[in-house]
């Protein structure tokens, strides 16, 4: 199948930016590149449709100084894909790697293929919170995680001990690889649901973990705090260092408390904790 890319040279990396992409996947782009100043988005040449790649240009253009379209002819692009995917070493005892990467003999190895899916641990804030539960204790713990994705973190929260966990992901064809993931990682205890907010099974967890967009956390907020139990710990990611005061004042307003954040490479996590009062 020919491809058909369509780069855009970013004016600077904001949060919009993930509203922008949203938009593309709604439109038929089903793979996306991230650099410092561009975002590449791939789409099956004939799904292409130039009067709607025009109107998304125009209604996001202050994103972006110039774009171009590049032709790609078939290949094989998952081959493509796994010869750039390499293994992320989260801490000393713990590495996501694919099923064509060799052992590693670490405690804790999370096999994630990619498949041209978000999720690979690549991303900063993927890999922030991958690194930040090892700082909890999730033995026997029930676990949120939305936006989940490839399944990273729920798998990860498994291997940590994790005794329930329900991944929503609003993305089908990124369900379909992490029930894949599931399978490679021989987990049992992981239920994934495709939707938003209103997926959310009406429960309460001992850990929320919400890797999304600022625009998103505030969107679905609502839903997080219903399914808060006394003393949740709450992990959010997917937003920039920018958005910290934002999101913390809006968190702060709806009852948690704000423990601690964390920075790598200009995107932030917030570590939190709601406490009924």
């Amino acid at each position: 199948m020919d491809y058909l890319e369509v780069k855009f040279i970013l004016t600077e990396r904001i949060p919009l930016i993930d509203v922008f992409k949203q938009e593309l996947a709604d439109i038929g782009f089903d793979a996306f590149e991230e650099n410092i100043n561009s975002l590449s988005s791939y789409i099956p040449q004939i799904d292409f449709k130039q009067d709607q790649i025009d109107k998304l240009i125009n209604k996001y253009n202050e994103l972006f100084k110039s774009f171009e379209l590049i032709s790609h002819p078939y290949q094989n692009w998952n081959k493509q894909w796994e010869s750039n995917f390499k293994p992320i070493h989260i801490n000393s005892n713990c590495v996501i790697r694919a099923s064509f990467h060799p052992e590693f003999n670490k405690q804790y190895e999370l096999i994630i293929n990619p498949e041209m899916s978000f999720g690979t641990g690549h991303h900063e804030t993927t890999r922030l919170m991958a690194k930040e539960l090892f700082n909890h204790d999730l033995k026997s713990k029930r676990v949120l995680d939305f936006g989940s994705g490839t399944a990273i973190l729920s798998i990860l929260a498994e291997k940590l001990g994790a005794l329930e966990i329900d991944a929503i992901e609003i993305d089908e064809k990124v369900n379909s690889n992490a029930f894949k993931n599931l399978a490679a990682n021989n987990s049992k205890l992981i239920k994934i649901k495709n939707g938003g907010g209103e997926s959310i099974p009406d429960k309460k967890y001992d850990f929320l973990l919400v890797n999304i967009n600022r625009n998103t956390i505030i969107k679905e907020f609502k839903f997080f705090k219903n399914a808060m139990d006394n003393n949740s710990i709450v992990l959010f990611s997917g937003f920039l260092e920018s958005d910290i005061n934002y999101i913390s004042d809006f968190a702060i307003k709806s009852g948690l408390n704000i423990l601690y954040s964390i920075l790598e490479n200009n995107w932030a996590l917030l570590v939190m904790k709601f406490t009924v009062k």
